[in-house]
């Protein structure tokens, strides 16, 4: 269980960092409606992504 949730761990990682800056953007652009909707849907799956995958290239 403890290396199932260390490797998920840059991935959640990369998902709070998207959320914050998700909800940032939304606050400066006071965003509402859909693009609201769609920066809070992709910018925490994007970061998870990115995150993910520069760890895993340091890693290699």
């Amino acid at each position: 269980m403890e290396a199932l949730l260390k490797a998920y761990l840059p991935y959640l990682a990369g998902t709070l960092a998207g959320l914050l800056v998700a909800l940032a953007i939304s606050g400066l652009l006071t965003l509402h409606g859909i693009p609201q909707l769609m920066l809070f849907a992709l910018l925490p799956a994007i970061g998870g992504a990115v995150v993910e995958r520069v760890f895993q290239h340091r890693s290699d």
